[in-house]
Protein backbone atom coordinates (compact mmCIF):
# COMPACT_ATOMS: atom_id res chain seq x y z
CA UNK A 1 0.00 0.00 0.00
CA UNK A 2 1.36 3.37 -1.02
CA UNK A 3 1.65 5.73 1.92
CA UNK A 4 2.57 9.34 1.41
CA UNK A 5 3.36 11.60 4.35
CA UNK A 6 1.46 14.84 4.79
CA UNK A 7 4.87 16.48 5.09
CA UNK A 8 5.80 15.35 1.57
CA UNK A 9 2.44 16.53 0.20
CA UNK A 10 2.95 19.97 1.76
CA UNK A 11 6.43 20.23 0.25
CA UNK A 12 5.09 19.27 -3.18
CA UNK A 13 2.33 21.87 -2.83
CA UNK A 14 5.08 24.43 -2.15
CA UNK A 15 6.66 23.38 -5.47
CA UNK A 16 9.80 21.95 -3.86
CA UNK A 17 11.58 20.10 -6.66
CA UNK A 18 13.12 17.36 -4.48
CA UNK A 19 9.71 16.58 -2.98
CA UNK A 20 8.16 16.39 -6.46
CA UNK A 21 10.85 13.95 -7.57
CA UNK A 22 10.31 11.83 -4.45
CA UNK A 23 6.53 11.77 -5.01
CA UNK A 24 7.07 10.82 -8.67
CA UNK A 25 9.37 7.98 -7.60
CA UNK A 26 6.81 6.72 -5.08
CA UNK A 27 3.88 6.88 -7.53
CA UNK A 28 5.66 5.68 -10.65
CA UNK A 29 5.07 1.91 -10.33
CA UNK A 30 1.34 2.26 -9.66
CA UNK A 31 0.88 4.72 -12.51
CA UNK A 32 3.00 2.71 -14.95
CA UNK A 33 1.08 -0.45 -14.06
CA UNK A 34 -2.17 1.20 -15.12
CA UNK A 35 -0.69 2.97 -18.15
CA UNK A 36 0.96 -0.17 -19.53
CA UNK A 37 -2.28 -2.10 -19.19
CA UNK A 38 -3.83 0.20 -21.78
CA UNK A 39 -0.83 1.03 -23.98
CA UNK A 40 1.34 -1.48 -25.79
CA UNK A 41 3.96 1.12 -26.58
CA UNK A 42 6.24 1.96 -23.63
CA UNK A 43 6.61 5.56 -24.80
CA UNK A 44 2.82 6.04 -24.77
CA UNK A 45 2.70 4.55 -21.28
CA UNK A 46 5.44 6.88 -20.08
CA UNK A 47 3.63 9.87 -21.60
CA UNK A 48 0.44 8.83 -19.82
CA UNK A 49 2.35 8.49 -16.52
CA UNK A 50 3.82 11.96 -16.94
CA UNK A 51 0.41 13.45 -17.74
CA UNK A 52 -1.02 11.73 -14.67
CA UNK A 53 1.74 13.05 -12.49
CA UNK A 54 1.18 16.60 -13.71
CA UNK A 55 -2.51 16.25 -12.84
CA UNK A 56 -1.59 14.86 -9.43
CA UNK A 57 0.65 17.86 -8.70
CA UNK A 58 -1.89 20.35 -10.08
CA UNK A 59 -4.71 18.84 -8.03
CA UNK A 60 -2.86 17.89 -4.86
CA UNK A 61 -4.79 20.55 -2.97
CA UNK A 62 -7.99 18.59 -3.77
CA UNK A 63 -6.69 15.37 -2.22
CA UNK A 64 -8.71 14.30 0.82
CA UNK A 65 -6.19 12.92 3.33
CA UNK A 66 -8.88 10.77 4.97
CA UNK A 67 -8.88 8.61 1.81
CA UNK A 68 -6.03 6.38 0.60
CA UNK A 69 -3.57 8.30 -1.58
CA UNK A 70 -3.09 5.26 -3.82
CA UNK A 71 -6.81 5.11 -4.64
CA UNK A 72 -6.77 8.80 -5.48
CA UNK A 73 -3.85 8.55 -7.92
CA UNK A 74 -5.33 5.40 -9.49
CA UNK A 75 -8.55 7.34 -10.13
CA UNK A 76 -6.55 10.09 -11.82
CA UNK A 77 -4.71 7.50 -13.93
CA UNK A 78 -7.93 5.80 -15.05
CA UNK A 79 -9.45 9.17 -15.93
CA UNK A 80 -6.34 9.99 -17.95
CA UNK A 81 -6.65 6.65 -19.79
CA UNK A 82 -10.28 7.48 -20.58
CA UNK A 83 -9.35 10.98 -21.78
CA UNK A 84 -6.63 9.49 -23.98
CA UNK A 85 -9.12 7.01 -25.41
CA UNK A 86 -11.56 9.82 -26.22
CA UNK A 87 -8.84 11.83 -27.97
CA UNK A 88 -7.83 8.83 -30.07
CA UNK A 89 -11.44 7.95 -30.79
CA UNK A 90 -12.05 11.38 -32.24
CA UNK A 91 -9.11 10.87 -34.59
CA UNK A 92 -10.26 7.44 -35.65
CA UNK A 93 -14.02 6.89 -35.53
CA UNK A 94 -15.00 3.42 -34.53
CA UNK A 95 -17.92 1.58 -36.07
CA UNK A 96 -19.42 -1.34 -34.25
CA UNK A 97 -22.31 -3.33 -35.63
CA UNK A 98 -24.19 -4.13 -32.43
CA UNK A 99 -26.87 -6.08 -34.27
CA UNK A 100 -24.49 -8.88 -35.21
CA UNK A 101 -23.33 -9.75 -31.74
CA UNK A 102 -22.15 -13.33 -31.70
CA UNK A 103 -23.14 -15.48 -28.76
CA UNK A 104 -20.55 -17.12 -26.60
CA UNK A 105 -20.79 -20.79 -27.44
CA UNK A 106 -18.42 -23.61 -26.60
CA UNK A 107 -15.94 -23.63 -23.78
CA UNK A 108 -16.04 -21.05 -21.02
CA UNK A 109 -12.93 -19.59 -19.42
CA UNK A 110 -13.45 -21.81 -16.39
CA UNK A 111 -13.37 -24.93 -18.60
CA UNK A 112 -9.90 -24.11 -19.80
CA UNK A 113 -7.69 -25.85 -17.30
CA UNK A 114 -4.48 -24.10 -18.25
CA UNK A 115 -2.59 -21.79 -15.93
CA UNK A 116 -1.58 -18.57 -17.55
CA UNK A 117 1.03 -16.09 -16.44
CA UNK A 118 0.06 -12.45 -16.02
CA UNK A 119 2.55 -11.45 -18.71
CA UNK A 120 1.01 -13.92 -21.17
CA UNK A 121 -2.45 -12.57 -20.43
CA UNK A 122 -1.20 -9.03 -20.90
CA UNK A 123 0.28 -10.02 -24.29
CA UNK A 124 -3.06 -11.56 -25.27
CA UNK A 125 -4.88 -8.39 -24.25
CA UNK A 126 -2.66 -6.38 -26.58
CA UNK A 127 -3.76 -8.58 -29.47
CA UNK A 128 -7.28 -7.19 -29.01
CA UNK A 129 -8.32 -3.98 -30.77
CA UNK A 130 -7.68 -0.96 -28.52
CA UNK A 131 -11.36 -0.15 -27.90
CA UNK A 132 -12.14 -3.78 -27.03
CA UNK A 133 -9.08 -4.03 -24.78
CA UNK A 134 -10.01 -0.78 -23.03
CA UNK A 135 -13.57 -1.87 -22.27
CA UNK A 136 -12.43 -5.33 -21.15
CA UNK A 137 -9.75 -3.90 -18.85
CA UNK A 138 -12.07 -1.31 -17.35
CA UNK A 139 -14.61 -4.02 -16.51
CA UNK A 140 -12.47 -7.05 -15.67
CA UNK A 141 -9.53 -5.33 -14.02
CA UNK A 142 -10.72 -1.94 -12.79
CA UNK A 143 -14.27 -2.93 -11.82
CA UNK A 144 -16.31 -0.47 -13.88
CA UNK A 145 -19.87 -1.24 -14.99
CA UNK A 146 -21.04 -1.10 -18.60
CA UNK A 147 -23.10 1.96 -17.72
CA UNK A 148 -20.06 3.79 -16.31
CA UNK A 149 -17.93 2.84 -19.30
CA UNK A 150 -20.59 3.92 -21.79
CA UNK A 151 -20.77 7.31 -20.12
CA UNK A 152 -17.00 7.73 -19.71
CA UNK A 153 -16.07 6.61 -23.24
CA UNK A 154 -19.07 8.27 -24.85
CA UNK A 155 -20.33 5.03 -26.40
CA UNK A 156 -23.66 3.25 -26.13
CA UNK A 157 -24.34 0.65 -23.46
CA UNK A 158 -24.76 -1.95 -26.22
CA UNK A 159 -21.37 -1.07 -27.70
CA UNK A 160 -19.73 -1.52 -24.30
CA UNK A 161 -21.40 -4.92 -23.92
CA UNK A 162 -20.37 -5.87 -27.46
CA UNK A 163 -16.72 -5.03 -26.74
CA UNK A 164 -16.80 -7.15 -23.57
CA UNK A 165 -18.35 -10.11 -25.40
CA UNK A 166 -15.89 -9.70 -28.25
CA UNK A 167 -12.94 -9.59 -25.84
CA UNK A 168 -14.12 -12.72 -24.03
CA UNK A 169 -14.68 -14.52 -27.33
CA UNK A 170 -11.25 -13.60 -28.71
CA UNK A 171 -9.44 -14.34 -25.46
CA UNK A 172 -11.22 -17.69 -25.22
CA UNK A 173 -10.05 -18.58 -28.73
CA UNK A 174 -6.48 -17.54 -27.86
CA UNK A 175 -6.56 -19.61 -24.65
CA UNK A 176 -7.92 -22.67 -26.48
CA UNK A 177 -5.22 -22.33 -29.15
CA UNK A 178 -2.57 -21.96 -26.46
CA UNK A 179 -3.86 -25.03 -24.66
CA UNK A 180 -3.94 -27.05 -27.88
CA UNK A 181 -0.32 -26.09 -28.64
CA UNK A 182 0.78 -27.16 -25.17
CA UNK A 183 -1.08 -30.49 -25.51
CA UNK A 184 0.83 -31.37 -28.68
Amino acid sequence: MLEISTQLIKKVEKKERKAQIELYRLCFNDLMSIASRYNKNEEDSALLVNNCFLKIIDNLNKYNSSKPFQAWIRRIAINEVIDDYRKNKKRKELFVDTENIESNEGQSFSEIDHKIEAEELNNMLFELPKATRTVFSLIAIDGYSHKEIAKQLNISLETSKWHMKEARKRLKIMLIQKQQKSDV
